[in-house]
Parts: C-alpha cells; sequence; structure tokens
C-alpha cells in the first residue's frame, strides 16, 4: 500500500521545500506522536494510507491544476493543500465541538483532513461501516446535531485517500 501512494504523491505537483530558507522535510513531515494525538482523540487508529502521506508528505500546496475536477458533482478547485497532523486535529476539535444545543459543524468520527478559506471540507471517515472514505461537506452546512446522522448534507469523493489521489492523477486536465 505505501508504494502504491508513493507512486501517486509523486506524480502531482507539490510546491517545492524551500531548502534556501530553511525548511526541512521534517516541517512539513507529521511527527508519529502527533499522529497517534489523532488516534487518541478520535479513538480509533487512522487509515495506513493517510497515516503514509502524513509522515512522507505531509503538509504540502498543490501546485498545479490537477485539482481542478469534479468528482461526485464537486469542483475540487477549493483543494490546494493538505494539511500536517497538528492542524488536522486542531481543525477536527474545533469542529466537533458541540453546543449547548448538541450541534456541531461536522457528524462525529469524521476528520477534518483540509478545508478551504470559505471552510468547505474534506472529511475522513473513522465508521466501522465508512472506514477510510472520504466525505465533502460545503460552507453552506451550518451546524446542526450530527448525532444521529445519515451523511445528509455530506458528498461522498473517494472510498479511501489513495482513491481520491488516484481520482486527481487520473483527471483529464493532467
Amino acid at each position: 500500500m505505501s508504494e502504491e501512494i508513493a507512486n501517486l504523491s509523486a506524480q502531482i505537483k507539490w510546491e517545492p521545500i524551500d531548502i534556501e530558507d530553511g525548511d526541512t522535510t521534517e516541517l512539513y513531515c507529521s511527527a508519529d506522536s502527533d499522529i497517534t494525538a489523532i488516534e487518541a482523540f478520535m479513538g480509533t487508529s487512522l487509515p495506513e494510507d493517510y497515516k503514509w502521506f502524513m509522515t512522507h508528505v505531509g503538509r504540502r500546496i498543490l501546485t498545479d491544476k490537477q485539482v481542478d475536477i469534479r468528482i461526485n458533482g464537486v469542483w475540487m478547485e477549493f483543494l490546494d493543500w493538505f494539511r500536517d497532523a497538528i492542524d488536522v486535529l486542531t481543525f477536527t476539535q474545533m469542529a466537533c465541538d458541540v453546543d449547548d444545543d448538541g450541534d456541531s459543524k461536522i457528524p462525529p468520527h469524521l476528520l477534518v483532513i483540509t478545508n478551504s478559506i470559505s471552510h468547505d471540507k474534506l472529511l475522513l471517515d473513522l465508521t466501522t461501516e465508512n472506514y477510510g472514505k472520504i466525505w465533502y461537506l460545503s460552507c453552506g452546512i451550518h451546524e446542526r446535531d450530527w448525532r444521529n446522522h445519515n451523511y445528509e448534507g455530506l458528498v461522498l469523493m473517494a472510498d479511501s485517500f489513495t482513491h481520491l489521489l488516484e481520482q486527481i492523477i487520473n483527471s483529464d486536465l493532467m
């Protein structure tokens, strides 16, 4: 599996690491301890393909138009980068915080793997029945009581993180 995700990741045009400015791969990639913190918060392990991506590619900006594609009716042009584990944990904690009325920004057991400036989100499903699937949540969906959600308002984007990258790579706009 790690070979497949490595090959897919290598085919995407990422903004280069600015070594002249002192940046290192370690600044972009997530540490095992950060991934462990996400897993502890979520109460389950993350899919192996996503863990590999976070520890080997990490927080990187996409620099080409491969993401200007439509998947299940959603334009992916909002996707400009993936977050590192610290950002993923922070955004997920904020989004799943339940207010006094029982409302939150995202359903339980979903992880915010990236979000746009307009607050569109890609969510990684960690439930038993949909483990590893990637969902899109529009910024137009506001806080609600998600405790008994049936994925209403979410759009299935990919069966796994690997599948999401495959769709980006195999787009007609390469």
